[in-house]
């Protein structure tokens, strides 16, 4: 079991597919409810406010639930919207930041070849060779939800940075291996407690069913907050390197207020301002703290306990 949940680790680290908990409406935030299509209904007086807000922030974190079409299409509207009034970074967590010389390299073989057909196929592909020179694993992320978000960057202009740890590294943490959680500290920001360890551990164990093992837990915390401490890392580099914003796109997990990925903007970068909006279904409980909660219609899926049983052979 240890060996696998080693193995596994950089699949299994705490994400926005985290099992849904008992169903209820999210309480503590506002919420907006959205059409099939990933829209508000009608004139959305609710909806407009969240993609004006986006614009304010020199850091702004857009969570998600990872398989919910409707949820990746309202976030992708809010993009497009922000795009109309200013250039921005847009930092992903399903690309690995140290592939990002990769990327850039790929990014600057497809301006260089422009409109020129002979130089390649469509947009589509010059999505998918980004995505490919970054590291994307379209055998664990769904291409077809996150293609969008490459082609806007290709459309707009907008830089790309791959902010995630890498798989192979989480697992080298999970084996005690890395210098990531070196020091003292290791990874925990700046006034990280006790209870703010509690709550990530049980987050942790909460949304893998309570399968894992619990001596696996402490090492799950250690690679989450090597996790959120690279995205933070990624996204203060890129606003130093281009005075923009940067729009982090990543599981409601990596970006909650109060254990996620701000708690290590506000310390690596104690000026920058931070909006953080977490993304969700209708009916599930409120992950964890936001500035701002948004809820779409939940989707039919298997139960991901029954899967992690299988994946576990229990």
């Amino acid at each position: 079991m240890r060996r696998l949940v080693v193995t596994s680790l950089g699949a299994l680290a705490l994400s926005a597919c985290a099992v849904p908990g008992g169903r209820r409406t999210p309480a503590g935030a506002d919420t907006v409810p959205a059409d099939a299509a990933g829209r508000a209904p009608g004139a959305a007086p609710a909806d407009a406010p969240v993609a004006e807000m986006l614009a304010g922030a020199r850091y702004t974190l857009l969570g998600e639930l990872h398989d919910n079409p409707a949820l990746h299409r309202l976030r992708l509207g809010w993009l497009q919207r922000l795009a109309d009034g200013h250039r921005f970074v847009i930092a992903m967590e399903q690309f690995d930041a140290i592939m990002q010389p990769r990327l850039d390299a790929a990014r600057a073989r497809i301006e260089s070849a422009g409109d020129d057909a002979s130089a390649g196929a469509g947009q589509a592909a010059r999505a998918r060779e980004l995505a490919e020179a970054a590291g994307f694993s379209f055998s664990g992320w769904d291409w077809p939800l996150y293609e969008p978000v490459v082609a806007l960057a290709l459309e707009r202009g907008l830089l790309l940075i791959a902010a995630n740890l890498s798989s192979r590294e989480t697992a080298a943490i999970a084996r005690g291996s890395a210098s990531a959680v070196s020091g003292p500290r290791g990874d925990r920001p700046a006034g990280w407690t006790d209870a703010d360890q509690a709550a990530m551990a049980s987050a942790i164990r909460n949304g893998h069913c309570g399968l894992l093992p619990e001596a696996a837990i402490g090492a799950m915390v250690d690679a989450q907050l090597a996790r959120d401490r690279t995205m933070a890392r990624a996204m203060i580099d890129a606003h130093r390197a281009t005075g923009l914003q940067v729009v982090l796109l990543a599981g409601n997990g990596h970006v909650r207020a109060d254990i996620g990925v701000p708690r290590h903007l506000a310390e690596l970068d104690a000026g920058g301002g931070i909006f953080v909006v977490g993304i969700g279904e209708f009916g599930a409980p409120l992950p964890g703290r936001y500035d701002r909660f948004v809820a779409v219609e939940e989707i039919s899926r298997e139960d991901p306990c029954e899967a992690l049983r299988r994946r576990f052979g229990r």
